[in-house]
């Protein structure tokens, strides 16, 4: 078996995976509990090892997901969303616990786009972006069938791309970054800041209560997924300028909301993409065709069974 562990800024989560994607056991932490990384990482090592007694099994490999972390050294430094900041190589720390067995480190959003790729829609494209929508944004990106992962292992951090020149200040110390307009966070900061526009008391006070909120088809609360649609969509437009994908696929906690944010999604990354990315009149005969793009948006067939999205993401990184 092959074990995924997915370290996020609100929970970690832990599951242990057979080759056909099955996920046999399922473990969740509180992330925001641990201050100090090693604890963590002994907490998770320990969660593997009953795991594996439980099951029976052999553990063929450990993937693990985790925001900041370079996947060349499976160093932690830095990470905006989480508590301890601390530089500590999370591969080494945990490679003591499991002696010959191979521990893979990659960021969470490198992890979504493998998972993607070996058990999800991009089974069969070599160019594709993965984005997951959490308590922060980020990117994998695909070219040419490979991981892009650039000079220092960190390509793809689109979630810290300035958005709005000196907007809200962000957890990595700039100003303005997308994650702080579409991220969990970012979209309740968008409806608290739509309700004081419109001087009305705010009826949530939690990502969680404007989702719902959103979904109960309160006006406020779609104006703050709309906007953080729009920003996304523009981001993405622009990233596709760059690296070309045929699809975009949208992973993560905020994606659980469906086409509350992927239909306008859709329209903003439509209404900014270049006129070379859009499928021409031959290509798609209705009228304006031009309005249609050539790239795909959708949710990740990961998603479908989201408790154990991120867990088959990470353990896919063992697996490479």
């Amino acid at each position: 078996m092959y074990c995924g562990v997915d370290i996020g800024g609100t929970h970690t989560q832990i599951g242990a995976v057979d080759a056909s994607g099955n996920v046999l056991d399922h473990e969740k932490l509180n992330t925001t509990s641990f201050t100090q990384a090693r604890d963590l990482v002994i907490t998770i090592a320990y969660t593997i090892l009953r795991m594996a007694k439980v099951s029976g099994r052999k553990i063929e490999g450990i993937g693990v997901g985790c925001p900041n972390v370079n996947p060349k050294t499976g160093m932690l430094r830095h990470a905006a969303n989480l508590k301890f900041k601390e530089e500590i190589s999370i591969k080494d720390e945990l490679a003591q616990y499991f002696p010959g067995i191979p521990v893979v480190v990659d960021n969470d959003a490198n992890a979504a786009a493998v998972g993607e790729r070996i058990y999800g829609k991009a089974r069969n494209t070599d160019d594709f972006l993965c984005v997951t929508l959490g308590t922060g944004v980020g990117g994998g990106v695909f070219c040419n069938g490979k991981l892009v992962y650039g000079l220092n292992g960190m390509a793809g951090e689109i979630g810290h791309m300035i958005v709005e020149p000196n907007g809200r200040p962000c957890g990595c110390g700039r100003k303005g970054c997308l994650e702080r307009y579409a991220s969990a966070g970012g979209i309740l900061d968008n409806y608290l800041e739509i309700c004081t526009q419109n001087n009305t008391t705010p009826q949530a006070s939690t990502y969680r209560q404007v989702a719902e909120a959103a979904k109960a088809g309160d006006p406020l609360a779609l104006q703050a997924f709309d906007k953080a649609a729009r920003v996304l969509g523009q981001a993405l437009a622009n990233i596709a300028c760059v690296t070309a994908p045929t699809h975009i696929f949208v992973f993560g906690g905020v994606a659980q909301v469906g086409e509350i944010l992927l239909a306008p999604l859709r329209k903003y990354f439509a209404e900014n993409l270049l006129f070379c990315y859009k499928k021409t009149a031959e290509e798609h005969p209705a009228v304006h065709a031009e309005e249609h793009p050539a790239v795909c948006i959708e949710l990740s067939e990961l998603m479908e069974t989201f408790k154990d999205a991120a867990i088959l993401g990470a353990a896919a990184l063992a697996r490479l």
